[in-house]
């Protein structure tokens, strides 16, 4: 933002005022926080439980700290939610928001809820087998172990999830440098990568710098990097011919540390030879052949459930407008477009402005409203 600007924000914003935000950034903060929400939660149901639906792909969870208070210290106490079980059995309860998490069986009202029976899913097992728990149920996130938000950081930084593990992880906690200048698609924390080195061949897909070291040099991971995109030119022009042999690139990185894949297409890359596919299944990192696992496709989906949803409420409220008699409904609608005309037309000075809207200006654009619409009607009536 230029000087001049800011010096006309300055003169629109009382001293005591100072952080108060305009019109206009209060307008695109609540655009993208619906956004959000309807990416995450878009594509559920929160009037019914999922366990029926058994172990989702993918899901948005929850952990009731109320029911469990154990769990804050103890990972054998923890338990997730779904969206539904929240709205309807933990309402008002502590709750950890866990974002999305994979392959998980709502947990509510089993054996981990004694006497705290489910009120939308009646018929469960004791537990879920299956069902994978981290700290991120007891409230902690990062290598740090601290909860989100943390009273006690006043940094403020971006929270990043693996995409092995799915534990949120500082920016500043992930032991290499954000890419903040380049696109990313996921991260592999370094604990997964050295978990999985298999992960280390594939550094050609990572997001990389290409900068030289003082004496001019390369670093040794990026031309390991090089070689490795070449490889995985060859092995894809092997698997098109139907060669069933190990497609991993030779060259193996040497730089065991958190990883930003560049483009969701790197899963495509991964060899699926029956060896290596013995490894996925051993080191129980399937999922990253699914093309469904990506939080991308799950967030698409949301997405794409909201804006359906509000196209068939739009219709529905022009059915019900058809329905109404014609003269009052004209009558309805030239109001209704009138007081928006009007308001957007107001608003959009001090967005234009950016100025701060404050209470006495709503009131005062209400009743000026008020005076022009009793001056309309009475001319109207006069004339009749």
């Amino acid at each position: 933002m230029s000087e001049e600007n800011n010096t006309s924000v300055d003169e629109n914003v009382d001293e005591t005022e100072q952080g108060v935000v305009t019109l206009g950034e209060v307008l695109q903060k609540e655009q993208q926080m619906i956004d959000d929400a309807n990416a995450v939660l878009g594509a559920i149901d929160d009037k019914k439980c999922s366990y029926s639906e058994g172990y989702m792909k993918r899901q948005a969870l929850y952990s009731c700290l109320t029911c469990i208070p154990e769990a804050r210290s103890d990972m054998k106490k923890a338990a997730g939610v779904c969206l539904g079980c929240c709205y309807h059995c933990h309402e008002g309860h502590e709750l950890v928001e866990l974002y999305t998490k994979r392959n998980f069986r709502c947990d509510c009202g089993n054996a981990k809820f004694p006497n705290k029976p489910c009120k939308l899913e009646t018929t469960k097992t004791d537990g879920n087998e299956f069902n994978e728990y981290n700290q991120n149920f007891c409230g902690k996130y990062c290598n740090c172990n601290r909860p989100y938000p943390d009273p006690d950081d006043s940094v403020e930084d971006e929270m990043i999830q693996c995409i092995i593990c799915e534990d949120w992880f500082h920016s500043r906690h992930l032991g290499v440098e954000f890419p903040r200048n380049a696109s990313y698609s996921e991260m592999s924390c370094e604990s997964c990568v050295t978990k999985h080195p298999f992960l280390l061949h594939y550094s050609a897909q990572c997001v990389k710098s290409l900068e030289p070291h003082s004496d001019g040099e390369v670093k040794d991971d990026e031309k390991a990097a090089s070689n490795e995109e070449v490889e995985v030119i060859q092995t894809d022009e092997e698997k098109s011919n139907g060669i069933d042999h190990c497609t991993k690139p030779k060259e193996k990185s040497s730089s065991v540390t958190s990883k930003f894949w560049t483009d969701i297409d790197w899963r495509k890359q991964l060899c699926t030879c029956p060896e290596c596919i013995r490894m996925y299944e051993e080191e129980k990192v399937m999922f990253l052949l699914d093309p469904q696992d990506t939080v991308q496709v799950y967030e698409e989906k949301g997405k794409e459930k909201a804006r359906e949803l509000e196209e068939k409420q739009q219709e529905n409220g022009m059915k019900f407008l058809n329905s109404l008699n014609r003269v009052p409904l004209m009558e309805a609608i030239a109001g209704y477009n009138d007081l928006k005309e009007n308001l957007i037309e107001y608003l959009k000075k001090f967005a234009d402005n950016k100025k701060v809207v404050r209470e006495e200006d709503i009131r005062e654009f209400f009743s000026k409203y008020d005076t022009k619409k009793k001056q309309k009607c009475e001319v109207s009536h006069y004339c009749g």
